[in-house]
């Protein structure tokens, strides 16, 4: 099981900051944005400054830190209330998605194996990220040094269905790297 939010948040750290820097600046004006739950998908919410976006979240926390910056037209996605991940999750999320469109999404996870295998340990946010890759013309994972390997018994999707991956790993395995060059999956080291 992942770390509650407010605890992974606490020991976000300067890696999850550059990520989220670096995920914010790929986000034009005027896009139409997913972010997925967790602590590194929140970051970017933190280092938003693109103007005329539009946001679609499940994350409490992120729909709150938007709403009072006033950053962004904000898309609530409605479900189940997770108090561990401070987020709304299940069914009722994937529905909602399957009926948006969005021109960039970013997704968190629990791990990313060195086969190229996504990790959760939801599988009901397993649903949600494959939901949100559904409802997003361009997807990066964010993932940080500790989600490689990671953990998680459940898995959406591999590495080669995303358009990248941003991360502050400086050393990946090489098996995970030749499935990301072999698919056209871009690896940013942040």
């Amino acid at each position: 099981m992942d770390d509650p939010f407010q605890e992974a948040l606490a020991r976000g750290g300067a890696g999850k900051q550059r990520i989220g820097a670096a995920a914010a600046a790929l986000i034009p004006d005027g896009a139409t944005v997913i972010l997925d739950i967790g602590t590194t998908a929140h970051f970017v919410a933190l280092a938003l400054t693109a103007k005329d976006v539009t946001v679609l979240t499940a994350s409490l926390p992120t729909f709150e830190h938007l709403r009072s910056t006033r950053q962004a037209e904000l898309v609530l996605l409605g479900g189940q209330w997770s108090e561990q991940y401070q987020c709304l999750t299940g069914p009722q999320v994937s529905a909602a998605l399957a009926r948006q469109q969005a021109d960039i999404a970013f997704l968190g996870c629990s791990g990313v194996s060195d086969t190229g295998r996504i990790r959760d340990n939801s599988f009901a946010q397993s649903d949600v990220k494959r939901a949100i890759r559904a409802a997003s013309t361009t997807t990066y994972l964010l993932a940080d040094e500790d989600k490689f390997p990671g953990k998680g018994s459940t898995s959406p999707f591999d590495v080669d269905l995303l358009d990248g991956i941003i991360t502050d790993a400086r050393a990946l395995a090489p098996s995970l790297v030749e499935r990301c060059f072999n698919h056209h999956t871009e690896i940013r080291t942040v």
